[in-house]
């Protein structure tokens, strides 16, 4: 009797081929070269931080990056392992190190060497919206997952006991240091002004008389104009202007849901991304351009899907934004198109400009797109990106 043949392996799947990245006319450089495969993909929805060398850093996957640009390239300077995901952006202190604040809820101080300076402080979980503020003696102010203030000194060294500043909702926003006073957005729809006192934090805006109060949720970063306007956007669709003590001062309405900060040019004028979803219609949006002295819509640009982008502000007025897409947007201040450029995924991130001529943007796949651009640099006046300067760590320019 024959014997029965051996069953044979069953053959295994082909891999699938990875698409053909798409690379506009603008096209510079791309980290990593080759988007990661699906499924591994954790969306770049920062801006990386550039220090005084010109070099940049952001957290992919389990890890802060440092990077130059080399031979039209990318070139990795370090890599720092915190093995874990980094939901808020790197930012550079006044004295040029590095704070990163990790989903394990430790923040990390570095060198920008990649040295560790301190051994990871346990400050909590990170909030989404939010990135840790440093002032300019180096003390570390982080938002707490319960609400209020975390106080980090310049040895790494948490406050004991309990928090620096407590409040009743968490202050998930980015926020800004002026004058010795960290002004910052909460999710019960109120601005505080935290004066940074030795030993504790205190709120200078009364809100018991209704002052610096928004319609709903505060999770953008705010913007500071050149006469100490706080410009603020939330949830319920409106723009708002307070001054430093957080009396209301006008406030806008927009056309649209506003997922991203809002920046201001030379020029005092306000521009925010705008998401709109109706019933039955595709999602659209929008950059819209609010003039710095009426407070009145002075133009809207449409763009091919919704705005979450953070606009950025090169030095010869040129707007830069992105869309979910998948185009970045370069339009002058009167609202004309200057450019598109097609890229492979949404673009949600803050835009900023890394060195001369050097755009920047995250991608949903997982990938920080650089462009070729008109701009030398950040514009000079104005609040021209997300926490206003390169290093972003939430500085204003008079602190």
């Amino acid at each position: 009797m024959q014997k029965a043949a051996p069953p044979q392996p069953a053959p295994q799947p082909k891999p699938k081929a990875r698409p053909k990245p798409v690379r506009p006319e603008q096209f510079v450089w791309a980290f990593p070269e080759e988007p990661p495969h699906e499924g591994e993909v954790t969306p770049v929805v920062n801006s990386p931080a550039v220090d005084a060398e010109g070099r940049a850093y952001l957290h992919f996957g389990d890890r802060l990056v440092a990077l130059e640009e080399e031979n039209g390239r990318a070139k990795v300077c370090w890599e720092y392992v915190t093995g874990v995901h980094a939901p808020g952006p790197a930012v550079v202190a006044p004295d040029g190190s590095l704070r990163i604040h990790c989903s394990d809820g430790t923040l990390h101080g570095l060198s920008n060497e990649g040295k560790q300076l301190w051994p990871p402080a346990n400050v909590g979980e990170p909030l989404g919206y939010a990135a840790p503020m440093v002032d300019p003696q180096q003390n570390t102010y982080v938002s707490s997952f319960a609400g209020g203030l975390i106080h980090v000194d310049p040895n790494g060294r948490m406050q004991r006991p309990g928090p620096y500043f407590r409040s009743r909702q968490k202050l998930a926003s980015g926020g800004v240091i002026q004058g010795g006073v960290l002004y910052i957005g909460s999710e019960d729809g109120y601005l505080f002004a935290v004066e940074l006192g030795p030993q504790k934090g205190a709120n200078l805006i009364d809100h018991a008389a209704g002052q610096g109060c928004t319609g709903w949720y505060i999770h953008c970063a705010p913007a500071v104009s050149r006469d100490g306007i706080l410009v603020v956007s939330a949830r319920d669709d409106n723009l708002y202007g307070f001054d430093l003590s957080g009396k209301s001062l006008w406030q806008t309405g927009m056309p649209g849901q506003l997922l991203g900060s809002p920046v201001l040019d030379r020029f005092g004028h306000i521009y925010v991304g705008i998401s709109q979803s109706q019933r039955g219609q595709p999602p659209r949006g929008m950059l819209v351009c609010v003039d710095g002295n009426s407070h009145k819509i002075r133009w809207q640009h449409q763009a091919a899907g919704p705005v979450e982008s953070t606009p950025a502000i090169g030095d010869d007025d040129v707007i830069y934004f992105g869309d979910n897409s998948g185009l970045i947007h370069a339009v002058d201040f009167r609202g004309n198109l200057q450019w598109t450029a097609r890229v492979e995924a949404p673009v949600r991130s803050a835009g900023t400009i890394i060195a001369p001529k050097r755009l920047a943007f995250g991608l949903d796949n997982q990938t920080l797109v650089v462009l070729k651009c008109s701009s030398g640099g950040l514009a000079t006046e104005g609040w021209p990106k997300i926490g206003r300067t390169l290093g972003q760590c939430g500085l204003s320019e008079t602190s």
